[in-house]
């Protein structure tokens, strides 16, 4: 049972002592993790956007030069080329990835035989690395005896080059972007879905209500906040997908695949501008935290179940 303000007034000191303590234990408790959490994101960003504002060298000699980097870095076509395609690789990522979740996440939480083993086995391709999984769907779309080809020619049906096409390889690239995002955010989905009281679909159910319109009604709006959260995720983990696309295309063919963050390794690691590369990685942080707030305004602050909490 919470504590009111006038519980508080009718409590002696040491009582309310008390009570006070057990308010603040959870904050105090966090303290730690947040202030180490801050630090460390705080230091890199703060250190990422001083490079950005100077001209960097090999042997890190910094001389400063303003928005001189911003300046070169937007004017320059491959940038912007970079720019549209991870706002299409992010946006396809997203669209596919949170219904996938949303699929599996609602096929977990119905599974009756076998339902820790299942929900265990959904875990798996997260905890593979990006290397590995873009590895494995090098593998399963070569050109020659791939598993996707070796399928479609048995059907007699044509076997394309699939990381050899500009546009194959930039579906393949989000296909395994999602096989290795989604499961994470499922397991968020499913944790939300668990939350909601039975009850309210056997009321519903009586009532009338079609499957459709029980998602729609209930299901969804229940889980707004756990959505909010999982687009949080995905969004992240798209925007800085580095590991697979450059395991799996290396930003071809014909740079179809080369998304800011492969752009930004080039610059900052190849050809050691790290001022230039920091642009891009102010670039990334900046889309990142605006998303983020969107998710967190409409998803979870616009919450009636949280305004009512607070």
């Amino acid at each position: 049972m919470s504590t009111t303000r006038h519980d508080l007034d009718v409590l002696t000191a040491g009582e309310r002592a008390s009570e006070f303590v057990k308010l603040l234990a959870p904050y105090i408790l966090v303290i730690p993790g947040l202030a180490f959490v801050l630090g460390v994101l705080g230091y890199a960003v703060v250190g990422g956007v001083g490079l950005s504002l100077n001209e960097t060298d090999m042997f890190l000699n910094q001389t400063f030069v303003g928005l001189k980097n911003y300046v070169s870095i937007f004017e320059d076509p491959r940038f912007q080329s970079s720019l549209w395609k991870t706002i299409v690789f992010v946006v396809s990522s997203i669209a596919l990835g949170i219904v996938m979740s949303m699929v599996f996440a609602l096929t977990l939480y119905h599974v009756g035989f076998g339902r820790r083993f299942f929900r265990g086995l959904s875990l798996v391709p997260y905890f593979v690395s990006g290397i590995a999984a873009a590895v494995m769907f090098r593998f399963i779309f070569t050109t020659s005896g791939g598993f996707v080809n070796y399928i479609l020619e048995s059907f007699g049906l044509p076997a394309p080059s699939w990381l050899g096409d500009p546009i194959l390889a930039f579906i393949v690239a989000v296909l395994a972007n999602c096989w290795f995002m989604v499961p994470f955010a499922t397991l968020i989905l499913l944790g939300g879905l668990q939350t909601i009281d039975r009850d309210i679909y056997e009321a519903a159910k009586l009532d009338g209500a079609t499957g459709l319109k029980t998602f729609f009604r209930i299901t969804l709006p229940l889980i707004k906040p756990m959505m909010g959260v999982s687009l949080i995720w995905v969004s992240y983990i798209s925007f800085s997908t580095f590991d697979i696309i450059l395991a799996l295309t290396a930003g071809g063919p014909l740079r179809a695949t080369e998304l800011i963050s492969v752009y930004m390794y080039e610059i900052a690691f190849l050809q050691l501008d790290f001022g230039q590369g920091s642009v891009l990685m102010v670039v990334l942080l900046t889309f990142n935290t605006v998303l983020s707030l969107v998710y967190l305004k409409f998803f979870v602050l616009n919450d009636r179940r949280y305004k009512t909490a607070t």
